[in-house]
């Protein structure tokens, strides 16, 4: 597959709203007609909008079905993009919290082990019996 995103057929063979509902309205020529039937009997999708679009009998209600189904999925996609970009900063200061912690623990461990070396004597000052140093 040339482009993963593009989970949708060519522009092409897909139909537009005016056509559907010219197509609804039985506005449209007897080729134009056959065009679009070809179309649908290609996809299984637009062939079941059909169906649903053909119980709506008036096309105000079917306009307003179509404009407010737009309106939702443009609010979902809104939500869901600020949620995104929410979680990005939200990530962001988790990643510096946690470089933050490590800085913390690299500098109290180098203490701690300074610290250490710094009680403990080196072995060759160190005495045992009778002054003999090993």
């Amino acid at each position: 597959m040339a482009d993963w995103k593009n989970i949708l057929p060519d522009n092409n063979e897909q139909l537009s709203d005016e056509d559907l509902l010219k197509y609804l309205d039985s506005n449209t020529s007897k080729e134009e007609k056959y065009a679009i039937e070809k179309k649908l009997s290609d996809t299984s999708f637009e062939s079941d909008a059909i169906d649903g679009l053909q119980q709506i009998k008036s096309q105000e209600r079917l306009k307003n079905h179509v404009s407010q189904l737009n309106q939702k999925l443009h609010q979902q996609l809104l939500v869901k993009k600020h949620r995104k970009e929410k979680r990005k900063i939200n990530d962001f200061q988790l990643i510096i919290l946690t470089i933050v912690i490590l800085l913390l623990l690299c500098i109290i461990g180098y203490a701690i082990i300074s610290m250490h070396n710094k009680n403990s004597l080196p072995l060759d000052k160190h005495v045992i019996n009778n002054g003999v140093s090993i």
